[in-house]
């Protein structure tokens, strides 16, 4: 059954009715402004109502009372003698006689709490995190399954830090769900006033899960979660090596949805050749070989769907020494690694593989020997795979500086580097 709604009014100017009118009826509202689409939805649901001059006005704030009407009027209609509001807030409210009844439905609702005592204010505009709240604790009255894990989008609010605490849980809500966006540089601002286009663009995701952000993404299991394609699978290393599923080497989303129907995981798949290499730089350049001791230090930035692979072989005789009594050292983790005895060094291999697999798109690889003879070099050379060339090993040295200067053949090779 459609619910009526009741347009929001706004006490110091009278509205008209805008059943029918569309942001392209508004005098102020641009077609290309991002809140113009929002504007139309809003106005055929009759939740905000345009003024008499045939304008929007979108940048204006909204009050309290009227963001709390609206909210209500959106999740149980217009209110009437059967779904009149049975409890009464404690405060003794100043607000106008028209708004108390949705203040006490709200409470009903649990919209409002007496906790929240800045709704006690009367006539002041509502503040982006007090918008916040009342929607996350809407979405929860209209029964959606919250979100469980919201830790990724902490990444994605520039001023999460400055935020007050009793907005965080309920802003990660709501960006989780979709319903908030933020603004281009990445803020919330939730001591910012509400504007009308703002609130339009809430309430309207609100009601309307395909106008969510990022309705339309598919969200994968990932150990536990859901995520989509694109966000960040830690958001607690900085953001260089935040990775998602996208920079796994699996072509594309489409073919990603096929890998899973086929049973595959990310756990299955290697990360794209400059994301692994990104990382194995970072092992290459920490390495030290001094006398006989090697030292290197693995970060601990690889995404839970990957794992180390670094092998050290050598002799721990520099003399008479032949392949069968060739010696190794394996680390499959992070951490800061010593090794001694190191007399004569093979090869330090550099990986990063699939937690469930051993194929891998990049490798670095530090070479002493010749290859198939037990001859050593005068110096190690250092390949990354499949760049067709070598390079003098340069302790502490990585991939920007061997290749600074290098011109590679487009006709036999190209190498994309992108971090």
């Amino acid at each position: 059954m459609k619910k009526k709604i009741l347009a929001t009014f706004l006490s110091a100017v009278t509205l008209v009715s805008c059943g029918s009118a569309l942001a392209a009826n508004y005098s102020d509202v641009n077609q290309s402004a991002w809140y113009s689409s929002y504007v139309n939805k809003i106005s055929e649901l009759n939740a905000f109502s345009g003024y008499e001059d045939g304008t929007f006005r979108p940048d204006n704030q909204i009050t309290q009372e009227e963001f709390i009407k609206t909210v209500v009027c959106l999740i149980c209609g217009e209110l009437n003698e059967s779904n009149a509001p049975t409890v009464k807030n404690t405060w003794n409210s100043k607000w106008s006689s028209w708004a108390v009844p949705y203040l006490d439905k709200a409470f009903e609702l649990g919209l409002i709490t007496e906790q929240d005592t800045k709704f006690k204010l009367v006539g002041i505009p509502c503040t982006r995190g007090e918008m916040a709240k009342v929607i996350t604790r809407a979405v929860e009255y209209l029964k959606e399954e919250p979100v469980a894990d919201t830790s990724t989008y902490i990444a994605k609010l520039n001023d999460y830090d400055r935020m007050k605490e009793e907005y965080k849980p309920y802003v990660l809500q709501a960006y989780a769900k979709g319903i908030l966006s933020g603004y281009d540089d990445g803020t919330f601002r939730d001591d910012g006033l509400l504007t009308r286009a703002e609130a339009s663009s809430v309430l309207v995701r609100l009601i309307d899960k395909s106008e969510r952000v990022n309705a339309d993404e598919t969200l994968y299991d990932y150990f536990g979660r859901k995520v989509t394609f694109t966000e960040p699978l830690r958001t607690d290393v900085p953001e260089q090596y935040q990775v998602s599923i996208s920079d796994h080497d699996v072509i594309s989303q489409a073919n990603y949805n096929e890998s899973v129907q086929l049973g595959g995981t990310p756990s299955d798949y290697c990360l794209s050749r400059s994301k692994a290499m990104m990382f194995e730089d970072l092992v290459l350049q920490s390495i030290r070989y001094d006398g006989d001791t090697i030292t290197l230090t693995v970060p601990d930035l690889l995404p839970q769907s990957q794992r180390w692979a670094i092998s050290i072989a050598y002799w721990d005789t520099d003399k008479d020494y032949d392949f069968t009594t060739m010696k190794s050292h394996y680390v499959g983790e992070p951490g800061t690694f010593e090794f001694n005895d190191i007399k004569v060094l093979e090869e330090i291999s550099i990986k990063v593989l699939p937690l469930n697999s051993s194929s891998f798109t990049s490798g670095i690889f530090i070479d002493n020997g010749v290859n198939l003879s037990l001859e050593r070099r005068e110096k190690p050379l250092v390949d990354f795979n499949n760049a067709q060339t070598t390079f003098e090993w340069v302790q502490g040295q990585g991939y920007k500086d061997y290749f600074k200067d290098y011109v590679f053949d487009e006709n036999k090779y190209e190498f994309e580097l992108s971090w």
